[in-house]
């Protein structure tokens, strides 16, 4: 079972992902949060496989949490959930220590894909960021 955290400041958001997620049967969605901070302390608390992450949460978001979740909880692997995918910002994330990077107006397919690709230990991009 691959345990996910989910991190996005608009409640819609989380519980759409959240909704169809869970209709994967090797996924569970152990935790979700509304902001980074309190997103970084559910990570150390819950240990999940996966966290899916909003880039921007005010003035703590993905980047932010992927960084301090680095050095206490290297078993979670981050991605970035964004609405941009902006090379700067992707190269950054990345630097940091994410491992995927999805565009929200993806298919939840693509989704699916980049967890189950990180999980297995790949990195993984949208599509649309390698043209």
């Amino acid at each position: 079972m691959i345990k996910i955290v989910l991190v996005d400041d608009h409640q819609l958001v989380r519980q759409g992902i959240r909704s169809l997620l869970e209709q994967e049967s090797d996924f569970s969605v152990v935790g979700e949060e509304s902001n980074g901070r309190e997103g970084v302390e559910l990570v150390k608390k819950l240990q999940p496989d996966i966290l899916l992450s909003d880039l921007a949460m005010g003035d703590f978001g993905g980047i932010d949490m992927t960084k301090a979740l680095c050095a206490c909880c290297p078993q979670t692997k981050t991605i970035i959930l964004s609405m941009y995918g902006d090379p700067i910002s992707v190269r950054h994330a990345l630097k940091e220590g994410a491992r995927g990077w999805v565009l929200k107006g993806n298919s939840i397919d693509e989704l699916v894909t980049a967890i189950r690709a990180v999980y297995a230990g790949e990195c993984y991009s949208s599509k649309e960021l390698a043209e």
